[in-house]
């Protein structure tokens, strides 16, 4: 049963609603801005509704494995990994050649269905971050990694170790982003 949710969840995973965004004017993602299939992109491409409506499909197809999880008695490590396993096709879509976006508006939605509580102390720590560094990856990311400790005190070590999986996913995804704001930082 664990192994038929995690293929499941990947195979939604491979769902890339930012490559329909453009279809009725015949322009796509990959060719215009970061070429990224992601909310971000769809967004700077086609604009702050197509961004609201990716975002939202995005985060949504993250919460369904977790929630279905949750519905068939899972422990909240294997739900963890239904979540891993939807970014893992967000991120890595076989149907897309393996190339997806970067799977942060999964991570919020599978993290809001997981455990609102838990979104509290990223929400808080992105607010106090993001007006001192202005940088939306580097202050997202740190923010989401508040999730590690909160599943090792909360949840246990099954569930911390799969927290860490999902921070791992996550900076390997933005590792492009995060070189970028490096280089600028030392050439200031």
């Amino acid at each position: 049963m664990i192994g038929l949710l995690l293929i499941g969840s990947y195979m939604l995973g491979n769902m890339l609603p930012a490559l329909y965004a453009g279809r009725r004017t015949g322009r796509s993602v990959r060719q215009l801005g970061s070429g990224n299939p992601g909310a971000r992109n769809a967004g700077r491409v086609f604009g702050k509704w197509t961004f609201a409506a990716v975002l939202t499909a995005d985060a949504a197809k993250g919460a369904l494995p977790v929630l279905t999880a949750g519905w068939l008695g899972c422990e909240p490590a294997v739900r963890l990994l239904a979540l891993l396993a939807v970014m893992l096709g967000h991120c890595f879509p076989a149907v897309h050649r393996f190339r997806g976006g970067k799977g942060a508006a999964s991570f919020a939605g599978g993290l809001l269905a997981f455990d609102p509580l838990a979104a509290v102390p990223a929400v808080l720590l992105f607010a106090v971050l993001y007006p001192i560094i202005r940088r939306t990856t580097v202050s997202g990311i740190t923010a989401a990694a508040a999730f590690i400790p909160y599943c090792f005190v909360v949840y246990g070590t099954a569930s911390g170790i799969a927290a860490s999986g999902l921070i791992g996913l996550l900076l390997v995804t933005h590792r492009s982003n995060l070189r970028v704001i490096y280089r600028k930082g030392r050439s200031e």
